[in-house]
């Protein structure tokens, strides 16, 4: 049984390596106990500690660092001085007229009016089609949808004060 020089571990006779601090074992057994070196810098208490195997652990910090993201960041909603992008009541108006105006302020009302009058002309629309009036009458949807979308992104630029421009009403 071969004794480490560095740490002190029992190694098998003929290892050049030491299985529990990987030190290098020389050819030359040592005697017993001169792994722990001199007696005078045993009782000193001054000294740390020699590292083993060459390697000084590191001390684990007190409490592990957290991420905290910064104020700044909004993650793509609006803050309260952040105007909304008008083309998201636009194209919400183009499928739904009106209803991108629920995302202006102050324009609740005239879009949830413009959606209704929608639906009431898509009804008398519906009704009129037994008479071939009504075919007419759809044929002018797309239209509606396209102005209540142009009129969506209007209102909502002269909402971010001047950081957009209206399309058609200045």
């Amino acid at each position: 049984m071969i004794i480490c020089t560095t740490c002190g571990g029992e190694n098998v006779d003929g290892a050049r390596f030491c299985v529990k601090c990987g030190a290098e074992i020389s050819a030359a057994a040592p005697g017993p106990g001169a792994w722990r070196g001199d007696e005078s810098s045993s009782t000193r208490t001054d000294q740390a500690p020699p590292p083993i195997g060459g390697y000084t652990p590191q001390t684990p910090p007190s409490s592990f660092p957290t991420y905290t993201p910064p104020q700044s960041m909004s993650y793509g909603q609006p803050t309260a001085g952040q105007p909304m992008h008008p083309v998201i009541p636009m194209l919400v108006s183009l499928f739904f007229p009106g209803l991108g105006l629920l995302f202006v302020p102050n324009k609740a009302g005239l879009g949830i009016g413009i959606f209704a009058a929608t639906l009431g002309f898509a009804v008398v629309a519906t009704i009129l089609t037994f008479v071939v009036v009504g075919i007419c009458l759809f044929m002018l949807m797309p239209i509606i949808n396209i102005a209540a979308a142009v009129h969506s992104w209007d209102e909502a630029a002269k909402a971010s004060n001047g950081q957009f421009q209206p399309i058609l009403f200045k």
